[in-house]
């Protein structure tokens, strides 16, 4: 059985990234196809008390190696941004164009997991702290 079909269902999204940046919101993981499930994320981003709403939606697909998430834009085109692998402790290696990204998936339960991301580049130091709680 895949480690994420035991993630489906809502969950309540926060995310740090640094004192004055921080993103609260909901989630919903769910099936979308066979082999495939679907990642919907509803956020409200706060910058110097200043608040953003938005979304993100992410394909995922599970092997044998690895949970890959696609990332899904409003022209219904996906981009690969994240492949977990298995073997490396569901770390990993993205690099868009000058930048890499090192992610780190951690199922800590059915009911939490996190997501770590640092983003790295000549105009960029990020690390993104992502929490992810279940709801009822």
């Amino acid at each position: 059985m895949s480690k994420i079909h035991f993630l489906k269902g809502n969950w309540i999204v926060k995310k740090k990234i640094k004192e004055d940046l921080s993103i609260k919101g909901s989630c919903v993981i769910k099936t979308s196809s066979k082999c495939c499930y679907e990642l919907k994320e509803k956020i409200k981003t706060k910058i110097n008390n200043n608040f953003f709403t938005g979304y993100q939606i992410f394909n995922i697909f599970e092997s044998k190696e690895s949970i890959i998430f696609y990332l899904k834009n409003d022209k219904n085109r996906t981009k690969k941004i994240y492949n977990f692998e298995k073997k490396n402790s569901y770390q990993s290696l993205y690099y868009c164009k000058k930048d890499l990204y090192f992610a780190k998936l951690k199922i800590i339960s059915n009911n939490f997991f996190t997501i770590y991301t640092k983003i790295t580049g000549p105009r960029k130091n990020l690390n993104i702290f992502a929490n992810y709680y279940r709801t009822i």
